[in-house]
């Protein structure tokens, strides 16, 4: 079965508090959403993942950087284990592919450690990794070739690869079996250049994508919207409404 869920960055203006966190998460479940994937610190982790849980929303994943597994290692741990969280995604700076070397180092041996304490462990793509490197190769290249397969799996970005003049079709066909939660987001063309859209709204060729990550088994769509024109709830609800109708068919 198929889930679509909402990545909680689309909404962290609205996490303040505690009260905060629980009416938009509620709104989430009423627009029909199946899951979140959390993100930030451990604190907002421990916040969020109380409210969801006490909504009836599936916590798919949580998405942090390297530097706070690293830092907050227990912790982490601690949260993923007692609210039943299976996936630990991380998401990278530029200047973090620039020393790819000692990156991918970093993210093999803190990835064992999460396969050891029975996670699965994910990294999430922007559009830099596809900046070509002095040495000719992209970051992504080299994620592609080094990460550790058995321990490292992929969450792509719709929109990032877009970014990235990637497509999005052959990414999930390189990353077949490493990819079980795949970040839905549009891109529209304004004036001013390329921007994030609701899904449905922009130019990407959904149809396509979810068939192509049908292929390969993807089970979790992830919605997300780095910024919104609306108020973010209710472009999580034109996205949802989109997304729903290919989900169906």
């Amino acid at each position: 079965m198929r889930k679509i869920g909402a990545q909680l960055y689309t909404v962290r203006k609205t996490l303040a508090t505690n009260e905060d966190i629980k009416h938009t998460l509620r709104a989430i479940k009423e627009i029909g959403y199946d899951s979140v994937q959390l993100f930030g610190a451990p604190y907002l982790l421990e916040a969020c993942a109380h409210s969801a849980q006490e909504t009836g929303l599936e916590i798919v994943g949580v998405l942090v950087d390297l530097n706070t597994c690293e830092a907050h290692e227990r912790e982490l741990f601690q949260i993923c284990s007692k609210y039943h969280i299976s996936d630990i995604g991380i998401s990278s700076r530029f200047s973090e592919c620039q020393d790819t070397d000692t990156y991918i180092a970093r993210v093999n041996a803190f990835a064992a450690k999460a396969k050891n304490a029975g996670f699965t462990f994910s990294y999430h793509n922007h559009g830099h990794e596809f900046i070509r490197l002095d040495c000719g190769e992209t970051a992504m290249d080299r994620f592609l070739k080094e990460f550790h397969a058995e321990t490292v799996d992929f969450m792509p970005d719709t929109y990032w690869l877009h970014d990235g003049a990637y497509d999005v079709r052959y990414f999930l066909e390189q990353t077949k079996g490493r990819v079980k939660i795949l970040h839905l987001k549009d891109m529209k063309r304004t004036e001013q250049g390329h921007t994030f859209a609701e899904i449905g709204i922009g130019n990407l060729y959904f149809k396509g994508i979810v068939k192509a990550a049908y292929a390969c088994g993807i089970k979790h769509f992830v919605v997300e919207q780095d910024s919104c024109e609306s108020n973010p709830i209710d472009s999580l609800r034109k996205s949802y409404k989109y997304i729903k109708t290919l989900l169906e068919n």
